[in-house]
């Protein structure tokens, strides 16, 4: 029991923070293509609360870290309005493609920390710490980068592909997304996306050897 509670206090934070850099870049990016409806819902914010979603983004990834189920969670998606975009479907394409980019960006950042916390020889239990929140917030940002960027609704791979395929074709897929959403996790609780381990892990382990590299 007093095992699952620690995991809860080391995950959730990093998840609540990833997730926090996630929405904000798309919210950025949504902006400086020319829609201000991120920051009109108050959405353009690093703070947890702008984004979190109780059951999607506590409650749910507390029992999954707990009870040591498959890891899902989500946040509540930036409002988006692809009229005010300056170039519509390939600008809506750039804003989904923030998020996960900003997920690869913080692992790389946590790459280049590992990196120098490894080369400092110290007993301090406190930079072991450190070094252990890195290591997770790299598996969490990858694990949040490669999930979100399958090809269907209504994650961001889906809105990154949408821009070369048929309007009515996105449209008519776009009403199948709660289904989908439920589908996911299914697939999720079932081991059934446990194909995106191997990319993720081959591309962890390389970050991790990077960061050690010359180190004996």
């Amino acid at each position: 029991m007093a095992q699952g509670w620690l995991n809860v206090l080391l995950l959730v934070p990093i998840f609540l923070f990833s997730l926090s850099v996630h929405e904000f870049a798309h919210g950025w990016m949504a902006v400086k293509r020319g829609d201000n409806t991120p920051i009109l819902a108050g959405r353009l914010s690093l703070h947890p609360l702008a984004h979190a979603d109780f059951i999607g983004t506590l409650a749910l990834p507390i029992l999954c870290i707990y009870y040591g189920w498959p890891f899902f969670g989500w946040a509540k998606p930036v409002p988006i309005d692809v009229r005010n975009l300056k170039y519509g479907r390939r600008d809506m394409a750039l804003v989904a493609a923030a998020g996960p980019a900003s997920n690869i960006i913080l692992a790389i950042l946590g790459t280049v920390l590992l990196a120098v916390l490894v080369r400092i020889e110290s007993g301090y239990k406190v930079l072991e710490t450190v070094k252990l929140f890195t290591v997770v917030s790299m598996q969490v940002n990858l694990a949040l980068a490669f999930f979100n960027l399958l090809p269907i609704p209504p994650l961001d791979g889906f809105n990154i592909f949408q821009v070369v395929l048929p309007g009515r074709f996105v449209a008519k897929l776009l009403k199948y997304a709660p289904a989908v959403n439920i589908l996911l996790l299914v697939l999720l609780m079932s081991g059934g996306l446990g194909y995106l381990g191997r990319p993720i892990g081959f591309c962890f382990r390389w970050l991790i050897n990077l960061a050690a590299g010359g180190v004996a």
